[in-house]
């Protein structure tokens, strides 16, 4: 095996050793960032989001916030969607697809699926079917032609889908039932821009049980953690099985004791 010489050794753990000192000062001050809101117009979130001045490693990797003009936004499955109103009491989301805040004929007409391990679909809601570029030959309940697609028509049944050459799926409150005639598409889109409501599938009590004892709720990739206020190095992970917090390193101290044995004799 090749050994460095003496000389680049003492320079390498310096350089790294600065590195990492650096690198734990960052986190460190990342982590008093956690305690910090988010803010964008009339929303305001905290754990388990981030965004804004709160750095990622303060929330769940798909709860991430962005503000643009007032409007906070949140991407999910690829899609923005617009956010009216995030209630931290009840861990609930109401979300607006933004492509359909306009024309409801304008948008991509393809389905937007909600990551299941972290969004959970009030009851209030449903699953309403769309079908586009039918067969105009025949007959369509709730049916509106938009220009490019055809005849379209929305359904909470899947009786079109071999007349039909496209279809997708959106969510609308329960109430909303389709007419039975020509689709009045104005009501349609009043009810997309009011938008649904999702509800965020955390453990509260975990970060609750971090508070209380001065740490700070924060996400190594999907899982939870809760770090310590005086250190970044070391932080707790989540169990769910037994709900404790389990101590562990950061990888930044792991990946420094891999390249330390990389070059040891």
């Amino acid at each position: 095996m090749r050994y460095l010489p003496n000389s680049c050794l003492v320079f390498f753990f310096l350089f790294f050793s600065l590195f990492h000192n650096l690198s734990c000062a960052s986190t460190e001050k990342e982590l008093g960032w956690c305690q910090a809101q988010f803010q964008c117009g009339n929303i305001t979130a905290g754990f388990p989001f981030s965004g804004g001045i709160r750095p990622q490693l303060c929330g769940h990797p798909l709860l991430e916030l962005h503000c643009f003009k007032n409007t906070t936004s949140i991407i999910i499955s690829n899609n923005f969607y617009n956010v009216h109103n995030i209630d931290q009491t009840s861990n609930t989301l109401r979300i607006t697809k933004a492509e359909l805040q306009s024309s409801f004929c304008n948008g991509t007409f393809t389905t937007a699926t909600l990551p299941p391990e972290i969004f959970e679909l009030l009851p209030a809601y449903k699953n309403l079917n769309v079908f586009y570029l039918c067969d105009s030959k025949l007959p369509y309940r709730s049916s509106y032609t938009c220009p490019g697609r055809g005849p379209v028509s929305v359904s909470q049944n899947l009786d079109y889908q071999n007349s039909c050459q496209g279809s997708f799926t959106m969510n609308v409150p329960k109430s909303y039932v389709p007419e039975e005639k020509e689709l009045n598409l104005t009501q349609l889109e009043n009810t997309l821009k009011e938008g649904f409501e999702v509800k965020v599938k955390i453990d509260e009590k975990a970060c609750q049980e971090c508070s209380s004892s001065h740490g700070i709720c924060g996400f190594e990739n999907t899982k939870q953690v809760c770090c310590n206020e005086a250190s970044s190095s070391v932080c707790n992970t989540f169990h769910p099985s037994n709900g404790k917090f389990l101590n562990y390193q950061t990888s930044s101290l792991t990946s420094y004791t891999e390249i330390e044995n990389l070059y040891s004799p």
